[in-house]
């Protein structure tokens, strides 16, 4: 054993001396692997640290006030304008006591406004109250002044009407500078308003037109700082609106001077196209609307420079001059890509142009054409920019322009000038529907307010009864004089009715249909009911009757084979397939009888053939009903025929028997007798 220990212990000495060498050569390479790594890491260029890009901070969105707030910030104007009427009424009372003078009242009044400016001043500095206190303070002190300076010159002659105008000016250079520094845009409607009452005590004052003319577009200029500098597009509108109400008032008022009175009514509307280019928002949700109001307010613009312009020699010049304005705003909403202003500008150039054409020594029946056809274009122009008040004030103008031209003009004669403006306007319509009907990806709220309540659907029934009164014009004219019965227009009813059964819901709208139905059913009983005499055109009557029929045969066998009507209506037919049929087969009957009375009654037939063919005509629907009805397991239609069998049956033992001869009385009942047979075998067979 301890020589095998001597054997290990020398084996392990050994090992332990490999191990110590093998260290020390570690040893000897760890400093030289770190000097290499320092040589290394100095080759390398070291690559400068990129600064961290600081995140721009977004700018903060101006928070929405709630409706509550909203109410908060209104209630000082509301208050600060019943502070101001119950002042004015607390001096008129005062003043019916007498006591108190005219000129203390304009003194207390002054007063009023120069505290009520001084205390929103105080107030604004020391911070005592919140900005809407501070505007309606400020606002208040405008509007006492002005009316003070109003009433002190026109009601009580107190003041001067030199010093009343240069007071008036002093206050509204008030009103301007502070809408401009409190940035409000109800402040800047309030100012509006209140300094557009000038130009009538200019005119009170006996001023020259041309000098409140001046004054007018003046004011609106200096406003266009205000409305710029803050986006004050409400108080654009309503800056433009008075001023073109105070131009056309105050032009009506004078008797000369339209010349400057249209000019300047064209120069208001380019300080109006000017501002309103420079605040438009392409991208705002409210885009339509801004679209639709300037709309508007050209529309207004060229129909009281229409009226200011009627004395005038030239006014085609003055026309062309805003259709001249109306291309240049074209050409830059063009240029912007603006679609929905280009379009409206150049739908308002066109409608100018026409108005235009409709001054000039065209002849009158030029105007005729001429008229519908702008209220057509600005619907279509509304339907375009989709623009709910432009759609429904465009619309009332063109019914109106709808029922006069059906009101005024005639057929007569046929080819004609005349007859062209009686087509037209229901070309137009018919237009207008197809466009309105259009599939849109997105629908607002007012389309489809007007889809709940089926605007679209009464159009389509008003496309389709134009064309029928249209009809109905030709028949009085032509035809109808005859038998006074509108035979073309029940033809009509009847083809209409037809093709809008073969026709989708979504191209007809859903009141189409109905109402066709219900003229349908009417003219069938009319033209059955009585027969009466034509005068020779007997021919038209029975193509009316024979069309009836033919309407009511294809229906039937339409629904019978399941073909396009059917398919259409398919998810009724469950319910009412039977009681259709039944309908049908019983109307078709009636038609028939009808018209073999009439043949009769325009001795086209004799008298007793007719009453022969009639009980066949019993006899045949009755066959005709036990038969489709047994087949196609359809229980009214099987009643029905049971019926119209016995009314047959009692019309051919009480009345016929005795009317008949011996010859037309056998050849019916062996006709009748050989149907009977045929269907009772049919029917037997068809138990069994």
């Amino acid at each position: 054993m301890s020589r095998e220990m001597e054997q290990r212990i020398a084996k392990l000495e050994k090992e332990m001396e490999a191990l110590r060498q093998e260290m020390d050569v570690l040893k000897h390479q760890q400093p030289l692997e770190k000097t290499t790594v320092q040589k290394v890491n100095r080759s390398i260029p070291v690559q400068p640290k990129k600064p961290i890009p600081k995140s721009t901070p977004t700018p903060k969105t101006k928070p929405q006030r709630t409706f509550e707030e909203q109410m908060m910030w209104a209630l000082p104007k509301v208050f600060m304008v019943i502070l101001v009427l119950g002042v004015l009424w607390g001096l008129k009372l005062v003043s019916d006591y007498g006591y108190l003078s005219n000129e203390v009242k304009i003194i207390l009044a002054y007063s009023l406004s120069l505290a009520l400016a001084a205390i929103a001043y105080v107030v604004e500095h020391k911070k005592l109250g919140s900005p809407a206190i501070t505007i309606s303070l400020y606002g208040g002190a405008f509007i006492v002044g002005i009316l003070t300076t109003a009433a002190g010159a026109i009601l009580y002659e107190v003041i001067g009407l030199t010093l009343a105008l240069i007071i008036a000016i002093v206050y509204i250079g008030y009103g301007i500078a502070i809408s401009y520094f409190k940035k409000n845009e109800v402040l800047t409607v309030f100012v509006v308003f209140t300094s557009l009452l000038l130009p009538y005590l200019l005119e009170y004052m006996d001023f020259s037109a041309f000098i409140v003319l001046i004054f007018v577009i003046v004011l609106l200029t200096m406003l266009q700082l205000v409305i710029w500098h803050h986006k004050q597009k409400i108080a654009l509108y309503i800056s433009t609106f008075f001023s073109i109400m105070a131009v056309g008032i105050v032009a009506f008022v004078n008797s000369d001077h339209h010349v400057g009175f249209a000019l300047g009514l064209i120069i208001i509307l380019a300080i109006f196209y000017t501002s309103w280019c420079r605040l438009y928002n392409v991208e705002s949700k409210w885009k339509p609307i801004h679209v639709g109001l300037q709309f508007s307010l050209s529309i207004f613009s060229l129909l009281l420079l229409n009226l200011i312009s009627s004395p005038l020699e030239y006014k085609e010049l003055l026309l062309l001059g805003l259709c001249i304005l109306f291309v240049t705003v074209a050409s830059y909403g063009y240029k912007q890509k603006w679609q929905e202003a280009f379009d409206s500008a150049v739908t308002l150039a066109f409608i100018t142009l026409c108005n235009t054409l409709l001054v000039m020594n065209l002849p009158e029946k030029v105007d005729d054409l001429l008229l519908p056809f702008i209220t057509f274009a600005g619907v279509m122009m509304s339907l375009r920019l989709r623009v709910s008040l432009m759609k429904v004030v465009s619309s009332i103008g063109f019914t109106l322009v709808l029922l006069l031209s059906y009101v005024a003009h005639e057929p007569t004669p046929f080819f004609s000038i005349e007859h062209l403006s009686l087509i037209m306007p229901g070309v137009y319509l018919f237009i207008i529907y197809i466009y309105a009907m259009r599939q849109k990806d997105t629908v607002n709220a007012f389309e489809k307010l007007m889809k709940d309540v089926y605007v679209l659907d009464l159009l389509a029934v008003m496309t389709a009864g134009y064309f029928l009164v249209y009809i109905a014009k030709l028949d009085s004219v032509y035809v109808a004089g005859a038998s006074n019965f509108p035979h073309l227009m029940s033809i009509a009813i009847a083809l209409f009715f037809a093709g809008s059964l073969v026709l989708p819901v979504h191209y007809k709208g859903r009141a189409l249909t109905p109402v066709l139905t219900v003229l349908f059913l009417f003219f069938t009983l009319m033209i059955s009911g009585i027969p009466y005499h034509m005068q020779g055109v007997e021919w038209l009557n029975i193509a009316t009757r024979l069309v009836y029929i033919a309407v009511f045969v294809a229906i039937i066998i339409d629904l019978l084979m399941q073909g396009r009507i059917y398919q259409i209506y398919q998810q009724h037919m469950t319910k009412f397939l039977d009681w259709l049929i039944s309908i049908g087969v019983v109307c078709t009957m009636i038609a028939l009888c009808g018209l073999v009375s009439q043949l009769a009654y325009n001795d086209l037939l004799a008298w007793k053939l007719s009453i022969a063919f009639t009980t066949i005509t019993l006899f045949l629907s009755a066959s005709l009903s036990l038969w489709l009805g047994s087949i196609r397991q359809l229980r009214i239609l099987r009643l029905s025929g049971f019926a119209i069998l016995a009314i047959a049956f009692i019309k051919l033992i009480f009345f016929d028997l005795s009317a008949l001869d011996l010859l037309i009385r056998a050849v019916l009942f062996m006709s009748i007798g050989g149907i009977g047979l045929l269907l009772s075998g049919r029917l037997l067979r068809k138990t069994e």
